[in-house]
């Protein structure tokens, strides 16, 4: 990153965080409602995540064989969230019907158990994996 850019973001950074700090006291003070401070908490998101999404493409663009692999987890991040769509029912459970409104919550839901299940256990034989193979080596 150039220096001149550098410095713009630092000052960006800065008076982000100044108005945020401006903008929480006069809350505590209760010159201005919750809304607001909930409002600049969206702003700020979408802020950091544009942010985040800028400077990785334009990180991928700098690095095309760094891309490559980052695309691969990318797809294969997809892959495993199909799998579970794919494998998520839609059935809602007596005990759940309070918590859960419609047959599509509940295959979200059941999607997101079951990608976490399917991440968990990855996670587990990388880490059993990387340590059996150090051992061997």
């Amino acid at each position: 990153m150039s220096a001149g850019l550098n410095k713009i973001l630092k000052f960006v950074q800065l008076g982000l965080l100044g108005l945020s700090a401006i903008l929480g006291v006069v809350f505590l003070t209760g010159g201005i409602s919750e809304d607001v401070i909930i409002y600049w908490c969206y702003i700020l998101l979408v802020i950091a995540a544009l942010a985040a999404l800028g400077f990785s493409l334009a990180n991928m663009a700098g690095n095309p064989k760094k891309a490559k692999s980052s695309v691969i987890g990318l797809v294969a991040l997809l892959v495993v969230f199909g799998i579970a769509y794919v494998a998520g029912s839609d059935e809602i459970l007596p005990q759940y019907e309070g918590f859960i409104s419609d047959p599509s919550a509940s295959k979200n839901v059941s999607m997101g158990l079951i990608a976490f299940y399917i991440l968990g256990a990855g996670a587990i034989a990388a880490a059993v994996f990387a340590e059996v193979s150090r051992a061997f080596k």
